[in-house]
Protein backbone atom coordinates (compact mmCIF):
# COMPACT_ATOMS: atom_id res chain seq x y z
CA UNK A 1 0.00 0.00 0.00
CA UNK A 2 2.79 2.31 0.93
CA UNK A 3 4.52 1.50 -2.30
CA UNK A 4 1.41 2.30 -4.16
CA UNK A 5 1.06 5.57 -2.28
CA UNK A 6 4.68 6.41 -2.96
CA UNK A 7 4.22 5.54 -6.59
CA UNK A 8 1.17 7.76 -6.72
CA UNK A 9 3.06 10.54 -4.98
CA UNK A 10 5.86 10.30 -7.52
CA UNK A 11 3.32 10.45 -10.31
CA UNK A 12 1.61 13.34 -8.65
CA UNK A 13 4.84 15.21 -8.19
CA UNK A 14 5.65 14.72 -11.83
CA UNK A 15 2.20 16.05 -12.87
CA UNK A 16 2.47 19.08 -10.59
CA UNK A 17 5.87 19.96 -11.97
CA UNK A 18 4.54 19.66 -15.51
CA UNK A 19 1.63 21.94 -14.68
CA UNK A 20 4.02 24.34 -12.99
CA UNK A 21 6.30 24.37 -16.03
CA UNK A 22 3.33 24.95 -18.32
CA UNK A 23 2.05 27.73 -16.04
CA UNK A 24 5.44 29.39 -15.96
CA UNK A 25 5.63 29.14 -19.73
CA UNK A 26 2.17 30.58 -20.20
CA UNK A 27 2.90 33.34 -17.69
CA UNK A 28 6.05 34.24 -19.55
CA UNK A 29 4.11 34.25 -22.82
CA UNK A 30 1.42 36.48 -21.31
CA UNK A 31 4.11 38.78 -19.93
CA UNK A 32 5.76 38.96 -23.35
CA UNK A 33 2.40 39.74 -25.01
CA UNK A 34 1.63 42.36 -22.35
CA UNK A 35 5.08 43.87 -22.76
CA UNK A 36 4.59 44.04 -26.52
CA UNK A 37 1.18 45.68 -26.00
CA UNK A 38 2.72 48.25 -23.67
CA UNK A 39 5.53 48.95 -26.10
CA UNK A 40 3.04 49.36 -28.97
CA UNK A 41 0.87 51.58 -26.80
CA UNK A 42 3.78 53.73 -25.70
CA UNK A 43 5.07 54.03 -29.25
CA UNK A 44 1.64 55.21 -30.39
CA UNK A 45 1.05 57.71 -27.58
CA UNK A 46 3.12 60.46 -29.18
CA UNK A 47 3.45 62.07 -32.60
CA UNK A 48 6.95 63.56 -32.34
CA UNK A 49 9.67 64.60 -29.90
CA UNK A 50 11.19 67.93 -28.91
CA UNK A 51 14.54 67.89 -27.09
CA UNK A 52 13.90 64.25 -26.25
CA UNK A 53 10.46 64.97 -24.77
CA UNK A 54 7.35 63.47 -26.35
CA UNK A 55 4.60 65.53 -27.93
CA UNK A 56 1.83 63.29 -26.71
CA UNK A 57 -0.96 62.41 -29.10
CA UNK A 58 -3.55 64.05 -26.86
CA UNK A 59 -1.54 67.30 -26.90
CA UNK A 60 -1.32 67.24 -30.68
CA UNK A 61 -5.03 66.41 -30.94
CA UNK A 62 -5.83 69.53 -28.94
CA UNK A 63 -3.94 71.80 -31.31
CA UNK A 64 -5.17 69.94 -34.39
CA UNK A 65 -8.79 70.57 -33.43
CA UNK A 66 -7.96 74.24 -32.92
CA UNK A 67 -6.31 74.46 -36.33
CA UNK A 68 -9.24 72.76 -38.07
CA UNK A 69 -11.75 74.98 -36.28
CA UNK A 70 -9.87 78.16 -37.21
CA UNK A 71 -9.55 77.10 -40.85
CA UNK A 72 -13.28 76.39 -40.96
CA UNK A 73 -14.34 79.65 -39.30
CA UNK A 74 -12.02 81.82 -41.37
CA UNK A 75 -12.77 80.39 -44.81
CA UNK A 76 -15.87 78.20 -44.95
CA UNK A 77 -18.43 80.99 -45.47
CA UNK A 78 -16.73 82.04 -48.71
CA UNK A 79 -16.40 78.43 -49.85
CA UNK A 80 -19.91 77.09 -49.25
CA UNK A 81 -22.46 77.32 -52.12
CA UNK A 82 -25.39 79.75 -51.94
CA UNK A 83 -27.94 76.96 -51.50
CA UNK A 84 -26.01 75.36 -48.63
CA UNK A 85 -28.76 75.93 -46.05
CA UNK A 86 -31.25 74.05 -48.22
CA UNK A 87 -29.01 71.00 -48.71
CA UNK A 88 -29.50 67.60 -47.13
CA UNK A 89 -27.10 66.51 -44.41
CA UNK A 90 -25.41 64.17 -46.88
CA UNK A 91 -24.89 67.02 -49.36
CA UNK A 92 -23.53 69.27 -46.61
CA UNK A 93 -21.10 66.56 -45.57
CA UNK A 94 -19.87 66.37 -49.15
CA UNK A 95 -19.31 70.14 -49.21
CA UNK A 96 -17.43 69.86 -45.90
CA UNK A 97 -15.23 67.06 -47.22
CA UNK A 98 -14.48 69.02 -50.39
CA UNK A 99 -13.56 72.04 -48.30
CA UNK A 100 -11.05 70.06 -46.26
CA UNK A 101 -9.16 68.78 -49.25
CA UNK A 102 -5.61 67.43 -49.11
CA UNK A 103 -4.07 70.90 -49.18
CA UNK A 104 -6.19 72.25 -46.30
CA UNK A 105 -5.59 69.14 -44.22
CA UNK A 106 -1.85 69.49 -44.73
CA UNK A 107 -2.03 73.12 -43.65
CA UNK A 108 -4.00 72.25 -40.50
CA UNK A 109 -1.53 69.48 -39.69
CA UNK A 110 1.46 71.80 -40.13
CA UNK A 111 -0.17 74.52 -38.00
CA UNK A 112 -1.02 72.02 -35.25
CA UNK A 113 2.45 70.49 -35.24
CA UNK A 114 4.08 73.91 -34.95
CA UNK A 115 1.78 74.93 -32.07
CA UNK A 116 2.45 71.62 -30.34
CA UNK A 117 6.21 72.01 -30.88
CA UNK A 118 6.21 75.49 -29.35
CA UNK A 119 4.03 74.32 -26.46
CA UNK A 120 6.36 71.44 -25.66
CA UNK A 121 9.44 73.67 -25.90
CA UNK A 122 7.82 76.30 -23.66
CA UNK A 123 6.90 73.63 -21.11
CA UNK A 124 10.56 72.49 -21.04
CA UNK A 125 11.75 76.07 -20.52
CA UNK A 126 9.08 76.71 -17.86
CA UNK A 127 10.20 73.64 -15.92
CA UNK A 128 13.85 74.68 -16.21
CA UNK A 129 12.98 78.11 -14.80
CA UNK A 130 11.19 76.59 -11.82
CA UNK A 131 7.54 77.01 -12.81
CA UNK A 132 6.56 73.33 -12.71
CA UNK A 133 3.72 72.49 -10.30
CA UNK A 134 4.54 70.52 -7.16
CA UNK A 135 2.57 67.44 -6.13
CA UNK A 136 0.15 69.39 -3.92
CA UNK A 137 -0.56 71.91 -6.68
CA UNK A 138 -1.10 69.14 -9.21
CA UNK A 139 -3.54 67.44 -6.84
CA UNK A 140 -5.47 70.67 -6.27
CA UNK A 141 -5.68 71.34 -10.00
CA UNK A 142 -6.97 67.85 -10.73
CA UNK A 143 -9.55 68.17 -7.93
CA UNK A 144 -10.73 71.45 -9.44
CA UNK A 145 -11.19 69.73 -12.79
CA UNK A 146 -13.30 67.05 -11.10
CA UNK A 147 -15.36 69.82 -9.46
CA UNK A 148 -15.99 71.43 -12.87
CA UNK A 149 -16.98 68.04 -14.23
CA UNK A 150 -19.51 67.60 -11.44
CA UNK A 151 -20.84 71.09 -12.07
CA UNK A 152 -21.52 70.21 -15.71
CA UNK A 153 -23.31 67.05 -14.61
CA UNK A 154 -25.42 69.02 -12.14
CA UNK A 155 -26.57 71.14 -15.08
CA UNK A 156 -27.87 68.00 -16.77
CA UNK A 157 -24.85 66.84 -18.79
CA UNK A 158 -24.12 63.14 -18.94
CA UNK A 159 -20.63 62.08 -17.82
CA UNK A 160 -19.44 61.63 -21.43
CA UNK A 161 -20.98 64.94 -22.52
CA UNK A 162 -19.37 66.74 -19.58
CA UNK A 163 -15.96 65.27 -20.41
CA UNK A 164 -16.39 66.28 -24.06
CA UNK A 165 -17.37 69.83 -23.07
CA UNK A 166 -14.13 70.18 -21.12
CA UNK A 167 -11.76 68.37 -23.45
CA UNK A 168 -13.47 69.21 -26.76
CA UNK A 169 -13.11 65.55 -27.65
CA UNK A 170 -9.34 65.85 -27.98
CA UNK A 171 -8.43 63.56 -25.09
CA UNK A 172 -9.59 61.52 -22.13
CA UNK A 173 -10.28 63.14 -18.78
CA UNK A 174 -7.08 61.65 -17.38
CA UNK A 175 -5.03 63.09 -20.24
CA UNK A 176 -6.84 66.43 -19.88
CA UNK A 177 -5.65 66.65 -16.28
CA UNK A 178 -2.07 66.03 -17.37
CA UNK A 179 -2.41 68.52 -20.19
CA UNK A 180 -3.80 71.18 -17.83
CA UNK A 181 -0.93 70.67 -15.40
CA UNK A 182 1.55 71.33 -18.22
CA UNK A 183 -0.50 74.23 -19.54
CA UNK A 184 -0.62 75.84 -16.09
CA UNK A 185 3.15 75.60 -15.80
CA UNK A 186 3.53 77.39 -19.15
CA UNK A 187 1.04 80.09 -18.11
CA UNK A 188 2.95 80.66 -14.86
CA UNK A 189 6.08 81.21 -16.89
CA UNK A 190 4.22 83.64 -19.13
CA UNK A 191 2.77 85.52 -16.15
CA UNK A 192 6.25 85.94 -14.67
CA UNK A 193 7.27 87.67 -17.89
CA UNK A 194 4.20 89.94 -17.79
CA UNK A 195 4.97 90.92 -14.21
CA UNK A 196 8.42 92.08 -15.28
CA UNK A 197 7.22 94.56 -17.95
CA UNK A 198 6.69 98.30 -17.62
CA UNK A 199 4.11 99.44 -20.19
CA UNK A 200 4.09 103.11 -21.27
CA UNK A 201 1.02 105.14 -22.24
CA UNK A 202 2.46 105.46 -25.74
CA UNK A 203 2.49 101.68 -26.09
CA UNK A 204 -1.14 101.53 -24.96
CA UNK A 205 -2.19 104.24 -27.41
CA UNK A 206 -0.35 102.57 -30.30
CA UNK A 207 -2.16 99.32 -29.60
CA UNK A 208 -5.53 101.02 -29.14
CA UNK A 209 -5.21 102.99 -32.38
CA UNK A 210 -4.73 99.79 -34.38
CA UNK A 211 -8.45 99.08 -33.96
CA UNK A 212 -10.34 101.21 -31.41
CA UNK A 213 -13.55 99.19 -31.82
CA UNK A 214 -11.71 96.16 -30.46
CA UNK A 215 -11.51 97.86 -27.08
CA UNK A 216 -13.90 100.79 -26.63
CA UNK A 217 -17.54 100.41 -25.64
CA UNK A 218 -20.36 102.58 -26.97
CA UNK A 219 -23.38 102.91 -24.70
CA UNK A 220 -26.70 103.45 -26.42
CA UNK A 221 -30.40 103.38 -25.69
CA UNK A 222 -32.97 101.56 -27.82
CA UNK A 223 -36.73 101.89 -28.26
CA UNK A 224 -38.53 99.21 -30.27
CA UNK A 225 -42.03 99.53 -31.66
CA UNK A 226 -44.40 96.61 -31.24
CA UNK A 227 -45.21 96.12 -34.91
CA UNK A 228 -48.18 94.07 -36.09
CA UNK A 229 -47.54 90.74 -37.78
CA UNK A 230 -47.69 90.49 -41.55
CA UNK A 231 -50.91 88.66 -42.48
CA UNK A 232 -50.34 85.11 -43.65
CA UNK A 233 -51.18 84.28 -47.25
CA UNK A 234 -54.51 82.42 -47.49
CA UNK A 235 -54.50 78.73 -48.38
CA UNK A 236 -57.12 76.41 -49.80
CA UNK A 237 -58.27 73.09 -48.35
CA UNK A 238 -55.26 71.36 -49.94
CA UNK A 239 -52.80 73.73 -48.26
CA UNK A 240 -51.96 75.56 -51.49
CA UNK A 241 -51.56 79.36 -51.41
CA UNK A 242 -54.53 81.17 -52.96
CA UNK A 243 -53.31 83.74 -55.48
CA UNK A 244 -55.17 86.78 -56.73
CA UNK A 245 -55.70 84.99 -60.03
CA UNK A 246 -57.20 82.01 -58.20
CA UNK A 247 -59.59 84.29 -56.33
CA UNK A 248 -60.70 86.10 -59.48
CA UNK A 249 -61.52 82.81 -61.17
CA UNK A 250 -63.51 81.53 -58.18
CA UNK A 251 -67.24 82.00 -57.72
CA UNK A 252 -68.31 84.95 -55.56
CA UNK A 253 -69.31 82.92 -52.53
CA UNK A 254 -66.56 80.33 -52.50
CA UNK A 255 -64.37 79.92 -49.43
CA UNK A 256 -61.23 80.63 -51.48
CA UNK A 257 -62.55 83.96 -52.75
CA UNK A 258 -63.74 85.01 -49.31
CA UNK A 259 -60.43 84.02 -47.77
CA UNK A 260 -58.48 86.06 -50.30
CA UNK A 261 -60.73 89.09 -49.86
CA UNK A 262 -60.17 88.94 -46.10
CA UNK A 263 -56.42 88.66 -46.69
CA UNK A 264 -56.45 91.75 -48.93
CA UNK A 265 -58.37 93.70 -46.31
CA UNK A 266 -56.01 92.58 -43.53
CA UNK A 267 -52.99 93.43 -45.70
CA UNK A 268 -54.32 96.90 -46.46
CA UNK A 269 -54.86 97.57 -42.76
CA UNK A 270 -51.42 96.17 -41.96
CA UNK A 271 -49.73 98.45 -44.52
CA UNK A 272 -51.54 101.49 -43.08
CA UNK A 273 -50.32 100.61 -39.60
CA UNK A 274 -46.74 100.06 -40.76
CA UNK A 275 -46.73 103.41 -42.59
CA UNK A 276 -48.07 105.13 -39.46
CA UNK A 277 -45.47 103.49 -37.22
CA UNK A 278 -42.80 105.01 -39.48
CA UNK A 279 -44.53 108.41 -39.22
CA UNK A 280 -44.71 108.03 -35.42
CA UNK A 281 -41.01 107.20 -35.34
CA UNK A 282 -40.32 110.45 -37.20
CA UNK A 283 -42.50 112.42 -34.75
CA UNK A 284 -40.62 110.98 -31.78
CA UNK A 285 -37.24 111.64 -33.40
CA UNK A 286 -38.19 115.26 -34.07
CA UNK A 287 -39.25 115.74 -30.45
CA UNK A 288 -36.24 114.10 -28.81
CA UNK A 289 -33.68 115.68 -31.10
CA UNK A 290 -34.48 119.09 -29.54
CA UNK A 291 -32.20 118.38 -26.60
CA UNK A 292 -31.20 116.07 -23.78
CA UNK A 293 -34.20 117.07 -21.65
CA UNK A 294 -36.77 116.85 -24.46
CA UNK A 295 -40.07 115.10 -23.76
CA UNK A 296 -42.81 113.43 -25.78
CA UNK A 297 -46.35 112.45 -24.86
CA UNK A 298 -46.97 108.90 -25.97
CA UNK A 299 -50.65 108.13 -26.59
CA UNK A 300 -52.48 104.84 -26.90
CA UNK A 301 -52.75 105.13 -30.66
CA UNK A 302 -55.16 103.64 -33.15
CA UNK A 303 -52.36 102.85 -35.56
CA UNK A 304 -54.67 102.53 -38.55
CA UNK A 305 -55.29 106.29 -38.38
CA UNK A 306 -52.46 107.34 -36.03
CA UNK A 307 -54.95 109.09 -33.77
CA UNK A 308 -55.11 108.69 -30.00
CA UNK A 309 -57.78 106.40 -28.69
CA UNK A 310 -60.21 107.85 -26.19
CA UNK A 311 -59.71 107.24 -22.52
CA UNK A 312 -61.90 104.49 -21.15
CA UNK A 313 -64.07 105.44 -18.21
CA UNK A 314 -63.37 103.89 -14.87
CA UNK A 315 -66.10 101.93 -13.16
CA UNK A 316 -68.83 104.33 -12.01
CA UNK A 317 -67.62 107.19 -14.24
CA UNK A 318 -68.79 108.41 -17.62
CA UNK A 319 -66.41 108.23 -20.54
CA UNK A 320 -65.25 111.55 -21.91
CA UNK A 321 -65.45 111.89 -25.66
CA UNK A 322 -62.74 114.52 -25.54
CA UNK A 323 -60.04 112.97 -23.32
CA UNK A 324 -57.29 111.08 -25.11
CA UNK A 325 -55.81 107.87 -23.72
CA UNK A 326 -52.24 108.68 -22.63
CA UNK A 327 -49.69 105.94 -21.94
CA UNK A 328 -46.90 108.31 -20.88
CA UNK A 329 -47.28 112.09 -20.56
CA UNK A 330 -44.26 114.31 -21.16
CA UNK A 331 -41.96 111.30 -21.09
CA UNK A 332 -38.21 111.38 -21.47
CA UNK A 333 -36.68 108.99 -23.97
CA UNK A 334 -35.35 106.92 -21.08
CA UNK A 335 -38.84 106.59 -19.60
CA UNK A 336 -40.38 105.49 -22.90
CA UNK A 337 -37.55 103.00 -23.45
CA UNK A 338 -38.38 101.58 -20.03
CA UNK A 339 -42.18 101.55 -20.03
CA UNK A 340 -43.39 101.32 -23.64
CA UNK A 341 -40.62 99.61 -25.61
CA UNK A 342 -40.82 96.06 -26.97
CA UNK A 343 -37.03 95.74 -26.92
CA UNK A 344 -35.41 92.79 -25.14
CA UNK A 345 -31.72 92.18 -24.47
CA UNK A 346 -30.49 88.68 -23.68
CA UNK A 347 -33.97 87.72 -22.52
CA UNK A 348 -34.39 90.79 -20.28
CA UNK A 349 -37.31 93.12 -21.00
CA UNK A 350 -36.94 96.87 -21.44
CA UNK A 351 -38.53 97.43 -18.03
CA UNK A 352 -35.35 95.90 -16.58
CA UNK A 353 -32.66 97.15 -18.98
CA UNK A 354 -34.24 100.59 -19.62
CA UNK A 355 -33.26 100.01 -23.23
CA UNK A 356 -29.55 100.42 -22.46
CA UNK A 357 -27.12 98.50 -24.67
CA UNK A 358 -23.32 98.31 -24.51
CA UNK A 359 -21.72 97.53 -27.85
CA UNK A 360 -18.13 96.45 -28.42
CA UNK A 361 -16.23 93.53 -29.95
CA UNK A 362 -17.57 91.15 -27.29
CA UNK A 363 -21.02 92.63 -26.67
CA UNK A 364 -23.94 93.11 -29.03
CA UNK A 365 -27.39 94.65 -28.92
CA UNK A 366 -28.61 91.58 -30.76
CA UNK A 367 -29.37 93.68 -33.86
CA UNK A 368 -26.59 94.12 -36.40
CA UNK A 369 -27.86 97.46 -37.73
CA UNK A 370 -27.96 98.89 -34.20
CA UNK A 371 -24.41 97.71 -33.52
CA UNK A 372 -23.19 99.20 -36.80
CA UNK A 373 -24.78 102.57 -36.00
CA UNK A 374 -23.44 102.80 -32.45
CA UNK A 375 -19.92 101.73 -33.43
CA UNK A 376 -19.83 104.67 -35.88
CA UNK A 377 -20.22 107.07 -32.94
CA UNK A 378 -17.20 109.20 -32.02
CA UNK A 379 -16.70 111.89 -29.39
CA UNK A 380 -16.84 115.46 -30.63
CA UNK A 381 -13.83 117.68 -29.92
CA UNK A 382 -15.20 118.62 -26.47
CA UNK A 383 -16.07 115.03 -25.53
CA UNK A 384 -19.56 116.14 -24.53
CA UNK A 385 -21.44 115.00 -27.63
CA UNK A 386 -21.14 112.81 -30.69
CA UNK A 387 -20.30 112.81 -34.36
CA UNK A 388 -20.61 109.78 -36.61
CA UNK A 389 -18.34 108.17 -39.13
CA UNK A 390 -20.07 107.68 -42.49
CA UNK A 391 -21.95 104.41 -42.89
CA UNK A 392 -20.48 101.97 -45.39
CA UNK A 393 -23.85 101.89 -47.13
CA UNK A 394 -24.64 105.58 -46.60
CA UNK A 395 -26.22 105.93 -50.05
CA UNK A 396 -28.72 103.20 -49.17
CA UNK A 397 -29.42 104.44 -45.63
CA UNK A 398 -33.06 105.19 -44.82
CA UNK A 399 -32.55 106.55 -41.32
CA UNK A 400 -32.12 110.23 -42.06
CA UNK A 401 -29.91 111.01 -39.08
CA UNK A 402 -27.61 114.01 -39.16
CA UNK A 403 -23.92 113.13 -39.29
CA UNK A 404 -23.26 115.48 -36.36
CA UNK A 405 -24.77 115.26 -32.93
CA UNK A 406 -26.34 118.21 -31.15
CA UNK A 407 -23.66 119.59 -28.87
CA UNK A 408 -24.74 122.63 -26.87
CA UNK A 409 -21.44 123.09 -25.10
CA UNK A 410 -20.21 121.24 -22.07
CA UNK A 411 -21.02 122.41 -18.58
CA UNK A 412 -18.41 122.46 -15.88
CA UNK A 413 -19.50 118.92 -14.97
CA UNK A 414 -19.07 117.80 -18.56
CA UNK A 415 -22.70 116.91 -19.11
CA UNK A 416 -22.95 114.57 -22.08
CA UNK A 417 -25.55 115.38 -24.72
CA UNK A 418 -26.93 112.22 -26.32
CA UNK A 419 -26.78 111.91 -30.07
CA UNK A 420 -29.71 112.55 -32.33
CA UNK A 421 -32.13 109.68 -32.73
CA UNK A 422 -31.41 107.16 -35.46
CA UNK A 423 -34.43 105.48 -37.02
CA UNK A 424 -33.46 101.92 -37.90
CA UNK A 425 -35.65 99.79 -40.13
CA UNK A 426 -34.98 96.05 -40.43
CA UNK A 427 -36.53 94.31 -43.43
CA UNK A 428 -36.72 90.74 -44.64
CA UNK A 429 -35.63 89.48 -48.06
CA UNK A 430 -39.02 90.44 -49.51
CA UNK A 431 -38.71 94.04 -48.33
CA UNK A 432 -41.24 93.68 -45.50
CA UNK A 433 -40.53 95.69 -42.36
CA UNK A 434 -39.85 93.24 -39.54
CA UNK A 435 -38.55 95.60 -36.85
CA UNK A 436 -38.45 99.35 -36.22
CA UNK A 437 -36.14 101.01 -33.69
CA UNK A 438 -35.19 104.41 -32.32
CA UNK A 439 -31.56 104.44 -31.18
CA UNK A 440 -29.23 107.05 -29.78
CA UNK A 441 -25.66 107.03 -28.49
CA UNK A 442 -25.25 108.22 -24.89
CA UNK A 443 -21.67 107.52 -23.82
CA UNK A 444 -18.35 106.06 -24.97
CA UNK A 445 -15.85 104.28 -22.75
CA UNK A 446 -12.46 104.56 -24.42
CA UNK A 447 -8.75 104.91 -23.66
CA UNK A 448 -9.16 108.48 -22.36
CA UNK A 449 -12.14 107.85 -20.09
CA UNK A 450 -11.71 108.41 -16.38
CA UNK A 451 -10.35 105.65 -14.15
CA UNK A 452 -13.04 103.42 -12.66
CA UNK A 453 -11.75 103.40 -9.09
CA UNK A 454 -9.80 100.15 -9.09
CA UNK A 455 -6.39 99.95 -7.46
CA UNK A 456 -4.56 99.90 -10.78
CA UNK A 457 -5.79 103.42 -11.59
CA UNK A 458 -7.07 102.39 -15.05
CA UNK A 459 -10.43 102.34 -16.76
CA UNK A 460 -11.90 99.17 -18.31
CA UNK A 461 -10.73 100.03 -21.83
CA UNK A 462 -7.17 100.87 -20.81
CA UNK A 463 -7.06 97.73 -18.67
CA UNK A 464 -8.16 95.62 -21.65
CA UNK A 465 -5.57 97.22 -23.93
CA UNK A 466 -2.82 96.73 -21.35
CA UNK A 467 -3.73 93.05 -21.00
CA UNK A 468 -3.44 92.70 -24.77
CA UNK A 469 -0.06 94.45 -24.85
CA UNK A 470 1.26 92.27 -22.02
CA UNK A 471 0.02 89.13 -23.75
CA UNK A 472 1.64 90.14 -27.05
CA UNK A 473 4.99 90.93 -25.40
CA UNK A 474 5.06 87.75 -23.29
CA UNK A 475 4.06 85.59 -26.25
CA UNK A 476 6.78 87.18 -28.39
CA UNK A 477 9.42 86.69 -25.69
CA UNK A 478 8.44 83.06 -25.15
CA UNK A 479 8.61 82.46 -28.89
CA UNK A 480 12.02 84.14 -28.99
CA UNK A 481 13.24 81.87 -26.18
CA UNK A 482 12.17 78.82 -28.20
CA UNK A 483 13.82 80.15 -31.35
CA UNK A 484 16.99 80.88 -29.41
CA UNK A 485 17.21 77.16 -28.65
CA UNK A 486 17.68 76.50 -32.34
CA UNK A 487 17.79 72.83 -33.37
CA UNK A 488 17.41 71.78 -29.72
CA UNK A 489 13.69 72.45 -30.02
CA UNK A 490 13.25 71.08 -33.53
CA UNK A 491 10.76 68.29 -34.24
CA UNK A 492 12.28 64.84 -34.10
CA UNK A 493 10.95 61.27 -34.49
CA UNK A 494 7.79 62.41 -36.30
CA UNK A 495 5.28 59.54 -36.58
CA UNK A 496 3.46 59.72 -39.88
CA UNK A 497 0.93 56.98 -39.12
CA UNK A 498 -0.11 58.60 -35.85
CA UNK A 499 -0.55 61.98 -37.53
CA UNK A 500 -2.74 60.41 -40.22
CA UNK A 501 -4.78 58.59 -37.59
CA UNK A 502 -5.43 61.81 -35.67
CA UNK A 503 -6.51 63.61 -38.84
CA UNK A 504 -8.95 60.84 -39.73
CA UNK A 505 -10.45 60.96 -36.24
CA UNK A 506 -10.93 64.71 -36.38
CA UNK A 507 -12.45 64.65 -39.86
CA UNK A 508 -14.64 61.64 -39.14
CA UNK A 509 -13.17 59.63 -42.02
Amino acid sequence: MATNIKAKKKKGSYDNKLILWISVGLGALVAIIAAIAIIVSLSNNFVAKVNGKKIYTYEYNWFLRQAVSEEYQDNFDEFKPENYDDMTEEEKNTVFDNFFDTERRAKCEADALEKAREFKAESIIAKQKGFALNSKERGTLKSNIDAYLNMYMQYGYSYDAAVYAMTQGAMSLSDYKKFTVTQTSVERYKQSLKDSYEISDDELKTKYDEDPNEYRTVNGRVFQFNLPKLPSEPKNADGKVITKEDAEKADAATADKLAYEKYEKDLEEYNKKIANYIVLAGMMKEAYDKGADAKFTYYDYDMTTLTPKKKEAKEGEEASAEEDAVLEKDATFELLCTSQSAFTLNGSAASTTKGVVKVNNNSSSGVEDIDDFLLRAQWNSSRDGFVFDPAEDAEESTSGTSSEAATTGASEEKKINPSEIEIIQVKDDDGNLTALYLVRAEDISDLDSEADGNEDGLNATKRSVKAEVLEDKATADMKAAVEAGGSKYALKSVKRKQLDKSMKEVMGD
